[in-house]
C-alpha cells in the first residue's frame, strides 16, 4: 500500500507540474493573465512537495546508512570481543594497546592496557623482539592450556618502515593437545627381552631345577607384562617379546625396570643369578621399524655387557640397569670364531691396516702388535698407524725396532698410511670403537672394510658398518681377547719374545698387575704368554718413569682429599700440556687406589680451557658409568674423559655426586639406573 500511495502521489506530482506548465502557456499566448497566474501558483506548490518529499527522502536514508553503520560497528566489536579467539594488540615498544576480553580471561587477567609484552607473555618462549622480526605461528601453553599463537606485524604509522607493532591471536587448542597426549601416551612400544646368562646360569643344574629356573623367569617378565597392561610372548628359551603402551613404558622407566631386579633374586638352587637383557623401542615409527630398533638396542645391551635396558623412544637413546658385575665368559667358541673370521678377511685382502686409539697405552699397542702378528703370518703388507701420542708408543717403538728388524717397516704415521691405502686394503681397530677415540680419523673414513676386537662395554656412537665386532666387555683387555685369538688363528703360529711381551703387558696395564678385571681366561693368556717367552723384566723396563713424571705423581697423590667416605680425590694444577698430563693422572689415580677404605679414585687435571680426568676403582664402584655421564668412556674399573668448557669445581661435585649414588649401594655393585647416554665431548682416555 505504502509503495502504491508514493507511486500515486508521484504521478499527481507529475501531472500538475505538466497541467501548470501548460496553463502558463497557454496563459501568456491566449492572452488569459489569470491562467497563467493559476498555472504558476500550482507550479510552486507542485514544487514545494517535490522539494518537501525529496528532503524527507534524503533524511530517511541518512538514518538508514546511519543504522546500518551504527549496526555493523555493534556487530563489530561484539564479534571482537565474543569471537573464539584470543586477540591483542601491542605497539612498537611492546606495550599492550587493546585486547579482547577472551584475551585477558586465557592470560589470566593480567592485561591491563600499557602493561608490557613480557609481563603478559613472559620470555623465553615468548620474546618480543624476536617475535617482531616477522610474522610467526607457534603453540604455546599458558598455565593448563594450550594455544595455537599467531603473531602479525602491522606498521604503527605510515611512514615509519620500522615502526612495528604486533597482533597476537590466541586459539585454544587444549582438546587437540589433550588428544594427541591421549593418543602418544596410548601407542604401542616394542621390548625384546633376553635371559642373557641363561648357558652359565643353567650349566651344573640338572633337569629338574633348570626347568624350574626357566618357569620363574617366564613368570617374572609375564607378572611384569600384567602390570604393565601389556602382553609378552616367549618365541625362545630365552627370548621374549613385550609389547606395552607408551604410559606403560614411561612408569616402567620410573621404577628403572624393576623385572631385572626381580629376575636377578630368582634362587631356586642355581649359584649364579640370571640376569635379562632388554632392547624397547617407541614412537612415531611403523611396527618393522620398532621391532628393527628394540632389536638393536637389545644387541646393544649385550654388547654393553648385558643385565640392562636399552631404551629408545623417539630418537632418543637411555640406558637403565647395570647393576652385576660382568662376568667373564668361560667359552671360547666365539673367540674361534672370530679367528677363522679374521684369518679369511685378511686372506682375501691385499693391505692390513691396523688402529689403536689416540694417545695409544699399551694394551692398545700390544692388541696392535699381536693383530699384525696374524698378518704378517700370511706374508701381507701390514702397518700399524698410530696417533703420535703418548710415551707407550715412544718407548714400546725403540724396543720393537731394537728387537725386531720385521717391525721397523710396519708402525707409520696418518700420512703414510693414507698413501698406501688401496681399495681392497682392511682396516682392524683394537681397544675402541668409537670414531672420535682413533687414532686417525682420516684412515678409518679411508678405508671402509673394517673390524672391531674390543674390550670396552659398547657405547651408543659405535663405529658403523663394521665387516666383523668382535666386543667383550667380561675381558680383562684387549691384549687377552688378541691372545685368545692367536691361538685358533693358526695352531703352529710361533710368537717371538718381543710379541709375546708386547701383548703381557696390555694385560698387566688394564688388570694393574691382575688386580682387578681378571679371570681364569685373563691368566691363561698370560701364561701362555710367559710359555711363549713374554719377559716381565722387559715389562718393567717399559713401566718406568723419568724424574719429573714422578715427582709430579708425588705432588698429585699429597694434594689428594676425601670429600665422602670411600672417594679419594685429586687435583693436578696448572697442568703442563702434553700426553705425560695424562699419564701422571692415571698413575695417580692408581696409587690412591691403593689406600684402605677407597673404593674409587678420581684425578683431574687443571690446563688451559680443558680438564683431564682418570677415575679407577676397585670393581665396586663402575667409574665407567660416571664418566659416560660427562662424554667419556672406558672400562668398569677403569676410565676417563676430557671435557672443555667447564670448571675443575662444576665437575667436582656432579663427581661426587654420582660416586656417592653408588657407594650408598654398598656392598653390592651398581650403576646408575638413571639416563646414561653418551656425550660426544671430545676424546677421551681409554682404560
Amino acid at each position: 500500500m505504502f509503495q502504491v500511495s508514493k507511486k500515486f502521489w508521484g504521478n499527481i506530482r507529475v501531472a500538475g507540474g505538466v497541467v501548470s506548465a501548460v496553463a502558463v502557456v497557454y496563459g501568456l499566448l491566449a492572452p488569459l493573465p489569470y491562467l497563467s497566474i493559476v498555472g504558476i501558483i500550482i507550479l510552486l506548490i507542485v514544487y514545494y512537495f517535490s522539494q518537501r518529499n525529496s528532503r524527507l527522502k534524503e533524511a530517511w536514508l541518512n538514518h538508514y546508512l546511519d543504522t546500518v553503520v551504527r549496526n555493523i560497528d555493534r556487530a563489530n566489536n561484539y564479534a571482537l570481543h565474543k569471537i573464539p579467539v584470543g586477540i591483542a594488540v601491542f605497539d612498537k615498544e611492546g606495550s599492550l594497546q587493546w585486547k579482547n576480553e577472551l584475551f585477558e580471561t586465557w592470560v589470566g587477567g593480567k592485561a591491563d592496557e600499557g602493561d608490557s609484552f613480557s609481563a603478559i607473555l613472559p620470555a623465553p618462549d615468548n620474546n618480543f623482539d624476536t617475535l617482531s622480526l616477522k610474522d610467526a605461528d607457534k603453540d604455546i601453553r599458558i598455565g593448563e592450556k594450550y594455544f595455537s599463537m599467531l603473531v602479525r606485524r602491522i606498521k604503527i604509522t605510515e611512514d615509519g618502515a620500522q615502526d612495528n607493532g604486533l597482533v597476537i591471536f590466541l586459539l585454544d587448542t587444549t582438546d587437540r593437545e589433550v588428544q594427541k597426549a591421549k593418543f602418544k601416551q596410548d601407542s604401542i612400544c616394542l621390548a625384546y627381552l633376553q635371559f642373557d646368562n641363561y648357558n652359565d646360569v643353567l650349566k651344573g643344574l640338572n633337569e629338574s631345577t633348570r626347568a624350574n629356573l626357566t618357569v620363574e623367569v617366564t613368570k617374572a617378565v609375564g607378572q611384569w607384562a600384567d602390570e604393565m597392561k601389556g602382553i609378552f610372548l616367549k618365541y625362545a628359551d630365552d627370548l621374549y617379546m613385550v609389547c606395552l603402551t607408551r604410559k606403560a613404558l614411561q612408569e616402567t622407566m620410573a621404577r628403572k625396570f624393576d623385572v631385572m631386579d626381580r629376575v636377578r633374586e630368582i634362587k631356586v638352587g642355581n649359584k649364579i643369578a640370571p640376569t635379562v637383557s632388554l632392547g624397547v623401542a617407541g614412537g612415531d615409527w611403523s611396527l618393522a621399524e620398532l621391532s628393527e630398533k628394540a632389536q638393536a638396542g637389545l644387541d646393544l645391551s649385550l654388547g654393553r655387557g648385558g643385565d640392562q635396558a636399552s631404551v629408545s623412544l623417539d630418537g632418543e637413546l637411555q640406558f637403565f640397569g647395570a647393576k652385576s658385575s660382568v662376568q667373564a665368559k668361560s667359552t671360547r667358541v666365539r673367540a674361534r670364531i672370530v679367528a677363522q673370521a679374521i684369518h679369511e678377511l685378511m686372506t682375501n685382502a691385499d693391505k692390513i691396516f691396523i688402529m689403536g686409539h689416540v694417545n695409544e697405552d699399551y694394551d692398545s699397542l700390544g692388541a696392535a702388535v699381536g693383530v699384525a702378528k696374524m698378518s704378517m703370518s700370511l706374508n701381507k703388507e701390514t702397518y700399524v698407524v698410530h696417533s703420535g701420542q703418548g710415551s707407550s708408543f715412544e718407548r714400546l717403538q725403540d724396543l720393537v725396532t731394537d728387537l725386531d728388524e720385521q717391525y721397523k717397516a710396519i708402525f707409520v704415521d696418518e700420512d703414510q698410511a693414507l698413501a698406501a691405502v688401496t681399495k681392497d686394503s682392511i682396516l682392524i681397530l683394537v681397544d675402541h670403537h668409537r670414531a672420535m677415540l682413533t687414532a686417525s680419523p682420516k684412515v678409518l673414513a679411508a678405508i671402509p672394510k673394517r673390524v672391531i676386537i674390543d674390550h670396552h662395554r659398547q657405547a651408543e656412537d659405535i663405529i658403523q658398518k663394521a665387516v666383523l665386532q668382535y666386543l667383550e666387555p667380561s675381558s680383562s683387555s684387549t691384549s687377552e681377547l688378541v691372545t685368545e685369538i692367536l691361538r685358533y688363528f693358526n695352531d703352529r703360529m710361533d710368537f717371538t719374545p718381543l710379541e709375546a711381551t708386547a701383548l703381557y703387558a696390555g694385560i698387566l696395564v688394564d688388570t694393574k698387575n691382575f688386580a682387578v678385571q681378571t679371570g681364569e681366561r685373563t691368566f691363561e693368556a698370560a701364561a701362555l704368554l710367559r710359555r711363549e717367552g713374554a719377559d716381565p723384566s722387559m715389562v718393567s723396563e717399559l713401566f718406568k718413569d723419568d724424574q719429573a713424571t714422578i715427582l709430579a705423581r708425588a705432588q698429585v697423590v699429597a694434594s689428594m682429599e676425601i670429600p665422602i667416605p670411600g672417594l679419594a680425590m685429586s687435583v693436578y694444577q696448572q697442568a703442563p700440556e702434553g700426553y705425560n698430563t695424562s699419564i701422571i693422572i692415571a698413575q695417580a689415580a692408581d696409587e690412591l687406589l691403593t689406600m684402605d677404605a677407597i673404593h674409587v679414585s678420581v684425578v683431574m687435571s687443571e690446563g688451559e680451557g680443558l680438564v683431564g680426568i682418570s677415575a679407577r676403582s676397585d670393581g665396586s664402584v663402575n667409574v665407567q658409568i660416571i664418566l659416560e655421564e660427562l662424554g667419556g668412556g672406558g672400562h668398569q674399573t677403569v676410565a676417563g674423559v676430557k671435557v672443555a668448557g667447564v670448571t675443575v669445581a662444576e665437575l667436582r661435585e656432579k663427581i661426587i655426586a654420582m660416586a656417592r649414588e653408588q657407594l650408598e649401594k654398598q656392598p653390592v655393585n651398581e650403576e646408575r639406573d638413571n639416563n646414561e647416554s653418551n656425550i660426544d665431548a671430545g676424546r677421551q682416555e681409554i682404560g
